[in-house]
């Protein structure tokens, strides 16, 4: 859970998770630990998401996803899902006895328990980032006791750019890639119905474009547009072309945008699972958001927006990363889409091998549907 700092509720759910975390301190020196293993993150999307739906097949593991999201663990709680509420009794159970934690943002107050008990640490992290970190970006990550990344060639990456010790990093593969790779029996009417959409053959197009990062000035639209031009240019698109377009903004940025008969909003808050939503998306348009690095795996066309970079510290991967056909003006931007939906119209298949080298060189061989599978072997190894 992302904390509102103008939110009451917020910072008393903060306040009682942080009682429990200190208690857990204290009562983990007395108590041995059994073999629980506790997820924390946003929500249970993602790696995390992914990795707890594959821990239902074995028999020897017991995931729990822990949030200080009342509304969203009432949510979860309907579902089925093991969850717990951190600023529940249940809550301090649970972390005074669990065996390790995997998280794949940061840790709120429970970072408490990260140099004051035995408690086993994991991250998972929640993208392959553009964006340029150093050592200082994970002060937190680099207390823990292990690093799973997507591959040894991202290994390499938090190494020598992220400043992490080698023996602590291990390539599983990015779980949540899986459902990319192994779809299964998922329909496109059943997708368009989990997002709202009415159920259409028009050919999907995303709008996923990043936050403002380290640019306060940024805006959420290209080519100097506010939102009502933008999204009037996409909808005369949607209209001479028989497509629809989907706007999925980055959490941290407003959700605002409307929705007309051709335009969709699909906000991360209220829809999590991204990879589905990239299942039902037949072309992706994107700036520098790492979104792009999962739909490397559907082999489809993508879009990007040849805007400047929003990072104060340079590249983690720069522009040689991106693939697809670059669009510096709205004609190049019109044009563009409208040969890329022809050409799906037409069912030729997408061919770019930028995209190809690109998704070599960073899942390697990784990207096998099974890293799911290989989390929780580790998770065994550990508990």
């Amino acid at each position: 859970m992302k904390v509102d700092k103008r939110n009451p509720w917020h910072w008393l759910w903060l306040g009682l998770m942080t009682f429990n975390a200190l208690l857990a301190v204290l009562l983990r020196r007395f108590i041995a630990s059994n073999n629980q293993v506790v997820l924390y993150g946003h929500k249970l999307n993602g790696n995390l998401g992914a990795i707890y739906r594959e821990s239902l097949k074995y028999d020897e593991l017991s995931l729990t996803y822990l949030t200080m999201d009342y509304p969203y663990y009432r949510q979860l709680k309907r579902q089925g899902i093991s969850v717990v509420w951190a600023g529940s009794p249940q809550a301090l159970k649970l972390i005074v006895r669990a065996k390790a934690l995997i998280s794949d943002h940061g840790l709120h107050s429970l970072v408490l328990l990260l140099d004051y008990s035995s408690l086993r640490f994991i991250d998972v992290w929640h993208g392959i980032p553009f964006k340029g970190f150093d050592k200082d970006d994970f002060k937190v990550q680099h207390r823990y006791d292990e690093i799973w990344v997507a591959s040894e060639f991202m290994a390499d990456l938090y190494e020598k750019k992220f400043g992490f010790k080698r023996q602590k990093l291990k390539a599983t593969g990015y779980a949540r890639t899986d459902v990319l790779v192994n779809p299964g029996k998922i329909s496109r009417d059943e997708l368009m119905r989990e997002y709202d959409i009415p159920v259409t053959d028009r050919k999907v197009i995303l709008y996923a474009p990043t936050w403002k990062q380290d640019d306060a000035e940024r805006s959420l639209y290209p080519f100097g547009m506010v939102e009502t031009e933008f999204l009037r240019e996409l909808s005369q698109v949607a209209e001479e072309h028989s497509c629809i377009f989907l706007i999925r903004m980055h959490m941290n940025a407003s959700q605002g945008s409307k929705q007309s008969e051709n335009i969709y909003a699909v906000p991360a808050d209220k829809y999590p699972n991204t990879e589905r939503l990239l299942l039902l998306t037949d072309i992706l348009i994107y700036d520098w958001s790492s979104i792009v690095f999962d739909f490397l795996l559907l082999d489809r066309p993508a879009i990007y927006l040849d805007v400047p970079p929003p990072f104060r510290k340079g590249f983690s991967l720069d522009g040689s990363y991106r693939y697809g056909e670059a669009v510096k003006d709205l004609a190049e931007f019109k044009l563009v889409i409208a040969e890329s939906v022809e050409t799906l119209e037409a069912g030729l298949p997408s061919i770019d091998e930028q995209r190809e080298t690109i998704k070599t060189l960073v899942y390697q061989h990784y990207a096998d549907g099974s890293s799911s599978d290989r989390a929780c072997q580790e998770v065994l190894r550990i508990v």
